[in-house]
């Protein structure tokens, strides 16, 4: 499924052959957020943008709404949601074949009901949907409701990590899903503040100015002031709607510094950062070796999971945006990956790298090791991904591993040695098993660790999934402090953990773990500004989020 939604009124264009029976594949999500249905922060908002994703339910081109008033119907595509016994007519504000983007009316009731799409007078099967008063979603940079956050400061600049805020600084969040307004849908808005919000900056609750729509239907925007002691490339932004604990569509993140234009924390350094705000073309490359060392129930199958990632990209001062790694140290950022979470990010399963990775390096990277490896294409050239050595355990601490791309069309040949780190640190304080509330804070505990990784950091990462639904946090702390508190704001965001395999072997699905990533390795390639390799050393365990 395809979640890109443009900024502002252009929308994506998706297109596929029209077929006489329109199908909705999914129930409805959030434009901004791609909330999964069922979730903490899910939900339909009264007055709030919307997509469905199917097939046959639009015009294979795709047909935008540019003027008012909007209508309900639109290249011949309507949307119906049904609550209870009042039915109500979406305002379709984009229709495709795959895709239509539409405002579900302020006036539909709160509550269960279902969607059906209708184009060339065939409808589909109905899909469920839950209307809800309020479930803000911020949109992002990539378009897919998580890293960097569409938001602008008071000349309406956007901010990325060469145009930063400041402590004091005024910003503006822009997103859909703060509630129903009093007029039309299908006209301009009136302005004033609408409903309840809390907004988080980090960990810390901002000053907020205004909370209301921004001149656009469903356009909602929300003006606040940056809390004093907050910094970093990757400070996760979220807004928490109807004073309701965890009601947040989704965690993206803002770039700010104590002063100057750039940030001085991201994964590509600092003078990478300094090329782009100067306004050159970087290209840079990132490669991570991972193992997760598993402390597995007693009497269910043991072993290791190795993985290999690389990623190759280029970015230019206009998507700047788009340079994730990571999430700046203090701070948690949940992704939802239910329905995938983009090309690099559906395989690592780690907001470590959400880079577009657009960059082609060949068609393998070697791995020198007992047996040879290899990282392989996926999805998009630019990202490599690959299992080490499926039938145990592959890397192992202070040990060389030679890492060579034959060359693509974009980057040329390279060689670079990784030698692994020692993993020291240990998570304590939680056993196999443990079913861990997701209706409070959750301190985690380390001992351990090594301060000249990571600039002092420590990772942890924990997920939850079951048929249904899959998120994953992570978390930046400093390895000194031997234990961490996630918010329970952001905790909430988990879902309820599956129980997985097979009877005697089961395992529950969820997960959490701590580690600290290598101090990295340069290396150079033609068609690259620069490019590092680094690994890490996960110490995890599973447990049941409840």
């Amino acid at each position: 499924m395809d979640k890109r939604f443009a900024f502002l009124p252009i929308f994506s264009l998706l297109s596929a052959a029209a077929l006489a029976q329109p199908v909705i594949n999914v129930p409805p999500l959030n434009s901004a957020s791609y909330r999964t249905p069922g979730g903490a922060g899910s939900g339909i908002a009264q007055g709030s943008m919307f997509s469905i994703f199917g097939t046959g339910i639009g015009p294979s081109a795709g047909v935008t709404a540019y003027s008012f008033p909007l209508q309900t119907n639109l290249g011949g595509t309507t949307v119906q949601v049904t609550v209870g016994t009042t039915q109500v007519s979406a305002i379709i504000l984009y229709a495709s074949s795959a895709q239509v983007n539409a405002i579900l009316p302020s006036t539909t009731p709160v509550g269960a009901g279902s969607i059906t799409a209708t184009y060339n007078s065939q409808t589909s099967a109905p899909q469920p949907i839950q209307v809800v008063a309020g479930a803000f979603g911020a949109f992002t940079y990539n378009s897919s409701g998580y890293g960097q956050a569409i938001a602008t400061d008071l000349s309406y600049q956007l901010n990325t990590i060469i145009h930063t805020f400041h402590p004091g600084d005024y910003g503006t969040l822009w997103g859909t899903g703060l509630g129903a307004i009093s007029g039309s849908d299908a006209e301009p808005p009136p302005t004033g503040n609408v409903g309840t919000v809390t907004v988080y900056v980090g960990n810390t609750p901002a000053t907020v100015l205004y909370n209301g729509r921004s001149g656009f239907a469903g356009l909602d925007q929300i003006d606040f002031q940056i809390p004093q002691g907050v910094t970093g490339c990757s400070v996760p932004v979220a807004v928490e709607t109807g004073g309701i604990s965890g009601n947040i569509g989704n965690f993206p993140t803002i770039a700010v510094s104590a002063s100057g234009e750039t940030c001085t924390d991201s994964a590509m350094g600092q003078t990478l950062v300094d090329m782009l705000a100067a306004g050159q073309t970087v290209d840079f490359g990132y490669i991570r070796l991972e193992s997760w060392v598993a402390q597995y129930v007693p009497g269910s199958p043991g072993g290791n999971e190795d993985f290999g990632f690389a990623t190759f990209s280029e970015f230019t001062p206009s998507s700047a945006g788009l340079a994730g790694y990571g999430v700046s140290s203090g701070y948690c950022v949940a992704i939802d990956c239910s329905y995938g979470c983009g090309a690099v990010m559906d395989y690592t399963g780690n907001f470590g790298d959400s880079s577009p990775a657009q960059l082609d390096a060949g068609s393998v990277l070697s791995i020198v090791g007992a047996p040879p490896e290899s990282l392989k294409p996926e999805n998009a050239s630019g990202f490599y991904y690959g299992f080490l050595s499926q039938d145990g355990r592959y890397l192992w601490s202070t040990q060389t591993y030679p890492v060579s791309g034959t060359g693509g069309t974009a980057v040329g040949q390279f060689s670079v040695n990784d030698v692994t780190s020692i993993p020291l640190v240990t998570l304590t304080g939680i056993t196999d098993l443990q079913n861990i509330p997701v209706t409070g804070d959750l301190t985690v505990q380390w001992t351990g660790g090594d301060p000249t990784l990571q600039n002092g950091q420590i990772t942890i990462y924990a997920q939850s999934s079951n048929k249904t639904q899959f998120e994953f946090i992570q978390c930046t702390a400093p390895v000194t402090a031997q234990k961490f508190t996630i918010p329970g704001w952001i905790l909430a965001s988990l879902p309820p953990s599956g129980t997985g395999g097979t009877a005697p072997y089961t395992y529950p699905e969820g997960w959490i773990q701590v580690g600290q990533y290598n101090k990295t390795t340069p290396f150079t390639a033609t068609g690259l500004t620069s490019g590092i390799i680094t690994d890490i050393f996960y110490n995890g365990i599973g447990v049941y989020f409840q």
